[in-house]
């Protein structure tokens, strides 16, 4: 656009001056004539270029304005599907992220892949029932792979018309680079027992709707295995009670099964998840109405005590070991017994978030493992 116009001011100016220039030789001369000439040649021109700006195809400036950008040049993957499930497009990122990607098939046949590479698919079958039942429903999760990927998927409304866009994203590296190896599979554990269970399918109706989402939002702060806060919401209310303590001392411990691995490798999984029911169980009836319990993953606890001094979480502390180490766990025809390492630090005053506490009980812990498990270990102690 900006060229045309600098022709069209060109053409003005030249015509204009050849026109000055016929005007000032005087009339009857044959260069008079020949100036004349060519400026209504040029007038024309600068006509024919005026005409063409006045009927250029609006949508073309339009079109220029819009961002075009290309979907295979996004980081993460990206599908459409239809009201039906029906998959209308999907970027490279996807089609490489997805098990057997067939553009044939629907939302559901798609991510079957996925899912049967899950602990436990039920809970992502729901989820994606529930979301094509719901066509206003947006909806985050983790998919804790057996392969060890971790896939994010978020899914939203597209239109009015009942197209949805899904959003993949592989975060495996960012699990990696928050946790140690040791440490990496218990979170994956962890981040696959997060993922909230769903009860029911959502209806079009308003009133249930909001109602399945209030359900949604209940379980998604919760362990699905234990029943206890997940790590997100432990955290949470974590937060929230440092915020509100005025002259409250506030304690935290962090619980640890031992050798937890080689319950899982000798009694097999299953056995491992009956042990760790039975210690949020004993960890739970411990705390009691002292403070709040969560799973921060895999095999690791934690609690956090508001109003108690020193000596009560200690006591706390060593009735909850106590407790565990005389527990049976009966699993079919197993039985076994196993034992705890506890960390325990105070929340300081002027620390701004619950974290500093987390962290020091988290050293304590360790320090206990390394002074040979089953034991309670204060931080003051761990660090003289």
């Amino acid at each position: 656009m900006a060229k045309l116009d600098i022709a069209k001011a060109f053409l003005g100016l030249a015509s204009f001056t050849l026109f000055l220039l016929g005007r000032g030789l005087g009339a009857g001369t044959t260069l008079d004539l020949t100036f004349f000439v060519a400026g209504l040649i040029l007038l024309g021109g600068l006509f024919v270029l005026t005409l063409c700006g006045i009927l250029r195809t609006p949508g073309s400036d339009r079109s220029r304005g819009k961002l075009l950008l290309d979907p295979d040049r996004l980081p993460d993957g990206v599908l459409v599907s239809g009201v039906d499930g029906k998959v209308l497009g999907a970027n490279t990122v996807a089609q490489r992220l997805i098990t057997n990607f067939d553009p044939g098939h629907d939302i559901k046949k798609l991510f079957d892949g996925w899912h049967r590479e899950l602990g436990d698919r039920s809970q992502a079958d729901q989820v994606v029932d529930a979301v094509l039942a719901s066509p206003d429903i947006q909806f985050s999760e983790l998919l804790n792979l057996k392969d060890g990927r971790v896939i994010e998927r978020n899914t939203r409304p597209l239109d009015d018309e009942g197209k949805r866009i899904w959003f993949l994203r592989d975060i495996t590296h960012v699990q990696q680079a928050n946790h140690d190896s040791a440490m990496h599979q218990s979170m994956v554990e962890a981040d696959a027992a997060r993922t909230a269970e769903l009860a029911e399918q959502l209806y079009h109706a308003k009133a249930e709707l909001e109602a399945k989402q209030a359900e949604l939002r209940r379980l998604a702060n919760t362990d699905s295995l234990t029943g206890l806060l997940n790590r997100r919401r432990f955290t949470s209310r974590g937060e929230e009670t440092v915020a509100g303590a005025k002259n409250t001392e506030i304690w935290v411990i962090m619980m640890d099964i031992d050798f937890f691995k080689r319950i899982n490798d000798t009694y097999g999984h299953a056995a491992g998840d009956v042990a760790i029911k039975d210690f949020a169980n004993i960890v739970k009836t411990c705390v009691g109405e002292k403070g709040f319990v969560g799973r921060m993953g895999g095999e690791e606890f934690a609690a956090i005590l508001a109003g108690s001094g020193m000596h009560d979480a200690i006591r706390l502390a060593e009735d909850i070991r106590r407790q565990t180490a005389k527990h049976q766990t009966v699993c079919e025809a197993e039985k076994f017994r196993f034992t705890t390492s506890i960390g325990v630090a105070q929340w300081m005053p002027d620390e701004v978030t619950i974290e500093p506490a987390l962290d020091r009980a988290d050293q304590a812990l360790y320090s206990a493992k390394a002074y040979g498990r089953n034991r309670v270990v204060g931080f003051e102690y761990a660090t003289a």
